[in-house]
């Protein structure tokens, strides 16, 4: 291993480390207001909504198409996951889902 390698793995270590040790060690001792921990929960909701609808409804970058493997697997996923309100029951369903549609399609 040389020590370029090194010097990339440890700054990855730190460019993941610090995002997530420094507003734990700033912010515990202060007191959030409600209105902004409410706010906060709405982040996942929007950074999964930015990586999914991409993906659903754009093909090759800028062209506007339905992917219709990607909308009928998202959407048996979304049912199911909202009936069963289990993370990996509706991780291997989608996989399945997906695997099955692009099997027949």
């Amino acid at each position: 291993m040389t020590g370029g390698m090194l010097v990339i793995i440890f700054g990855m270590a730190v460019v993941t480390f610090l995002p997530r040790f420094l507003p734990m060690a700033l912010l515990t001792r202060r007191v959030i207001p409600e209105k902004v921990k409410m706010g906060l929960g709405y982040i996942p909701t929007a950074i999964l909504s930015a990586i999914v609808f991409p993906i659903l409804f754009f093909h090759e970058g800028a062209e506007v198409a339905v992917q219709p493997l990607y909308l009928l697997s998202a959407v048996s996923v979304f049912i199911f996951s909202w009936k069963v309100k289990r993370l990996w029951a509706s991780v291997i369903f989608g996989m399945l889902v997906y695997w099955g549609l692009e099997f027949i399609l």
